[in-house]
């Protein structure tokens, strides 16, 4: 079995009075894609984000590759999401002064990587998403699936240890969101990436190799889990 990549244990969090998470229990392993299923206000986001280091648990732990990461500093934090995390949201959030290859080899500059090398490993990228010819469109030349294809582009461009993709297709129409999920489900067996796909959508999660539910803040039976072949 492969290894357990990204880790939340007995997770809880709080907006004022309100328990948005009641120790939830959550991993995802190399390869795998997990998709995190529940109603609105289930707090799917909010597990996203602690999960990511965005947010710190008012109590239990999230682990990445094997190390805590919710005790860390905010810079440390920043950097661990820069290293090891790719971010897949809704409507993308992409960079509008910059072109769609300057926002996919974004992580990859950040990074220290030479211009030259990170242009070669977005361009690639951008090809097997079908949108090579947008390279040097700025954000509002181009639709808004072609956008978040270049969005799950840049999410995988530094080979991350984990993806987090919050509602990625929520915004598309059909065909232009089964493209996105296929790179997804690509990274998870190519590059041995965790994906962890949150969506309310059952067609959506159809693409995961394991669904977990998220009611009322914890996360129902693991042994319940639905389990499926990647496609």
């Amino acid at each position: 079995m492969s290894e357990v990549v990204l880790r939340g244990s007995a997770l809880r969090h709080s907006y004022g009075i309100q328990e948005v998470l009641r120790g939830v229990d959550v991993e995802v392993r190399a390869g795998e894609v997990v998709a995190l299923m529940g109603p609105s206000g289930s707090g799917k986001s909010t597990l996203l984000h602690l999960l990511a280091g965005l947010l710190r648990p008012d109590a239990g732990e999230v682990e990445l590759r094997g190390e805590r990461i919710d005790h860390l500093s905010e810079g440390e934090r920043s950097r661990t999401r820069l290293e090891h995390l790719g971010f897949v949201f809704q409507f993308g959030d992409l960079v509008p002064e910059l072109t769609v290859v300057e926002n996919v080899e974004l992580p990859l500059r950040l990074l220290g990587r030479r211009r030259g090398a990170a242009r070669r490993a977005a361009t690639e990228l951008l090809d097997l998403l079908g949108i090579a010819d947008l390279a040097d469109r700025r954000l509002h030349e181009v639709s808004g699936g072609e956008s978040q294809r270049a969005a799950v582009a840049r999410a995988l461009v530094h080979s991350p240890a984990a993806v987090l993709a919050d509602e990625p297709t929520g915004a598309l129409d059909t065909i232009t969101g089964e493209r996105v999920l296929e790179a997804l489900v690509a990274a998870a067996r190519h590059t041995g990436a965790a994906v962890l796909l949150v969506t309310h959508e059952l067609t959506v999660a159809s693409w995961a190799g394991r669904d977990v539910q998220l009611r009322d803040g914890t996360i129902r039976d693991p042994s319940a889990a639905t389990v499926r072949r990647l496609p």
